[in-house]
């Protein structure tokens, strides 16, 4: 029985990273019409219908509202940093920098999930998932570079680091939710983190940039806005969040690094991006990378019984 749920468990990570994967072609193309502010905005509201939703045909409703009032506090806290700041920083990168570079930048967050984890979940780091982060890593470099390291067309470092504080964002909200999901519903997590982010980038875009250039947004910029909200919010994220309630993040983690390979492939589809051989490579890497993080637990676990 626990085979089949750790095999349930993996999927899950898959096809998290892949709708994440997603907003980056998605976003680079939404971007071009919408502003980031007001997509983030959009998707959160897009992805909260889709939570309320399943909360309400799951016939979760009722064990929503019986959730501690600190615990909805933490929900609500956590989503500051998952919804509110990650949005912000995320599109804001993609309006900057390259889809492949931003989707590279932003999942180093596994390395500071591995440290965060460490330090307040107390989570131990054997040496071979840290030989497992390092592997995947260096297959992201050659994803994402898969023409080259050439630094004629650098990024714009403000593009560069949005991105690495979104990926700090995801981060805190990876690891602090994890607390919470010991006591409650991941999917009841998720929709308050999904509320509270949503509310707060509802205002401060009511006053910031507004909502009166969205009338002009063309039919095929919002399917694929409504799209990006009800996959990337309302599908993704909880699943990430059952992930992390059974596995140790440090482990959920280093499935992040599947993102840059499905963002490659996606803008290979989407936005008719070629790759060299490198790719090949990298993709290789980063599937080792994975494979080696799922021998820890197994071996750990054997030695405490």
């Amino acid at each position: 029985m626990k085979k089949i749920r750790l095999r349930i468990e993996h999927l899950f990570m898959l096809i998290f990273a892949f709708f994440a994967a997603l907003g980056h072609p998605l976003g680079r193309i939404i971007v071009r019409e919408m502003h980031p502010i007001q997509l983030g905005t959009v998707t959160l509201l897009i992805g909260l219908v889709v939570l309320i939703l399943y909360i309400m045909f799951t016939g979760r409703l009722k064990s929503l509202f019986r959730i501690d009032k600190k615990d909805i506090l933490l929900s609500a806290g956590i989503g500051v940093f998952g919804f509110f700041f990650f949005q912000i920083l995320t599109f804001s990168a993609l309006s900057r920098i390259p889809a492949s570079v931003n989707a590279f930048l932003i999942n180093t967050s596994v390395v500071y999930i591995s440290l965060l984890a460490a330090v307040f979940l107390r989570e131990r780091i054997p040496l071979i998932r840290i030989l497992a982060i390092a592997l995947a890593l260096m297959g992201v470099v050659l994803v994402v570079f898969n023409r080259g390291f050439r630094l004629e067309r650098a990024a714009p470092l403000l593009g560069c680091l949005f991105s690495i504080l979104g990926a700090i964002a995801f981060a805190i909200y990876s690891v602090f939710g994890k607390k919470l999901l010991q006591r409650n519903d991941p999917i009841n997590v998720v929709a308050i983190a999904v509320f509270s982010g949503a509310v707060l980038l509802s205002i401060f875009t009511r006053f910031s940039i507004g909502y009166s250039s969205l009338v002009n947004i063309g039919g095929k910029t919002w399917l694929l806005t409504i799209l990006l909200g009800a996959t990337m919010i309302g599908l993704a994220y909880p699943m990430w969040f059952l992930s992390l309630r059974r596995l140790p993040a440090s482990h959920v983690s280093v499935y992040l690094y599947m993102t840059p390979l499905f963002a490659v492939l996606l803008s290979f589809l989407i936005l008719h991006e070629t790759f060299g051989w490198l790719f090949w490579i990298g993709g290789l890497l980063i599937l080792g990378g994975i494979v080696l993080s799922g021998l820890p637990g197994k071996t750990l676990s054997r030695s405490h019984r």
